[in-house]
């Protein structure tokens, strides 16, 4: 229980980092590109991990690789596409309290394929999480950071996507309980769908930002925090129940705009009306979980 807790706390911290990071590197490199090198970059390191440290017999666990496949096919593919679109075009801050309602949905799909019956908190949490969204979409004046309400789409689709992913997680990892194996399968899985459509779509591959070194060196960086959160995310649920994991990556958005405000004080301004509407939806997710 204690590990799980720790683990959770550690993923919060990694995936917060690697918002802010990716933020910095966005300034000269497409979106969609830097999900190609993080993609890329992760499947080398989760490889190199997986013949360190996984034992052979989980190669031959084809249920499990299915599983793990299929997912790799919308998460991290789709999922991280959203995300990184949320976070160029929102802001750090502002995207990350919207991808903080993973957990909430979740937890909702949890409630419709389990058909468990939720308690009458859940819909408060739903109140306040529609009411932390509108926060957000109003500007503030202080806001300097160009930004329209259609982007929202972003961090909402990656939240759902990767609320269903949440749950085939659990039950691949029942299947297969080997975290490192199952992220690099389902890194896997995206690099071999990804890559036919980025070398379509981006030819000739000078023209895609690769030329500028410094904000190359943020994807890198950003890249290896996200695949060692995906190796932490797993590791927390194999060890610890949803119910007690999910409820602490659910802080993350809080973790973002602290660190947004030291680290990104010349790109996003974080205002007072962004912490409210993060402190809302984070009230409404953990409300939503509890009473699932």
């Amino acid at each position: 229980m204690a590990l799980a807790i720790i683990l959770a706390f550690t993923m919060t911290l990694i995936t917060a980092s690697s918002n802010i990071v990716l933020k910095k590197g966005f300034s000269r490199i497409y979106p969609f590109v830097a999900v190609y090198i993080s993609v890329a970059i992760g499947t080398l390191f989760l490889w190199a991990a997986t013949f360190l440290f996984v034992p052979r017999n989980f190669f031959y666990n084809y249920k499990g690789i299915l599983i793990f496949a299929a997912i790799g096919s919308f998460a991290p593919t789709i999922v991280r596409t959203l995300t990184y679109y949320g976070i160029h075009n929102l802001g750090a801050g502002r995207a990350a309290s919207l991808r903080a309602t993973t957990p909430f949905f979740a937890t909702i799909m949890a409630v419709i394929f389990l058909r468990e019956s939720p308690g009458i908190g859940i819909f408060l949490g739903i109140l306040l999480i529609v009411s932390g969204i509108t926060f957000l979409s109003k500007k503030d004046e202080k806001d300097s950071f160009s930004w329209r309400t259609f982007h929202f789409i972003y961090p909402l689709g990656a939240a759902i996507l990767a609320g269903a992913a949440a749950n085939l997680r659990k039950y691949g990892l029942n299947l297969m309980p080997q975290p490192i194996f199952a992220s690099t399968i389902a890194a896997t899985s995206s690099l071999i769908i990804l890559t036919p459509y980025v070398f379509f779509k981006y030819r000739p591959l000078n023209n895609i930002g690769l030329h500028n070194k410094r904000e190359l060196r943020f994807i890198i960086i950003a890249a290896f925090l996200t695949s060692c959160g995906e190796i932490v995310d797993l590791s927390a649920l194999l060890y610890g129940k949803v119910s007690l994991v999910v409820p602490i990556f659910a802080t993350t958005p809080l973790v973002t705009v602290l660190l947004s405000r030291a680290f990104l004080k010349k790109q996003e301004m974080i205002t007072g009306k962004l912490i409210l509407a993060t402190v809302l939806i984070l009230c409404g997710v953990w409300l939503a979980i509890i009473n699932a």
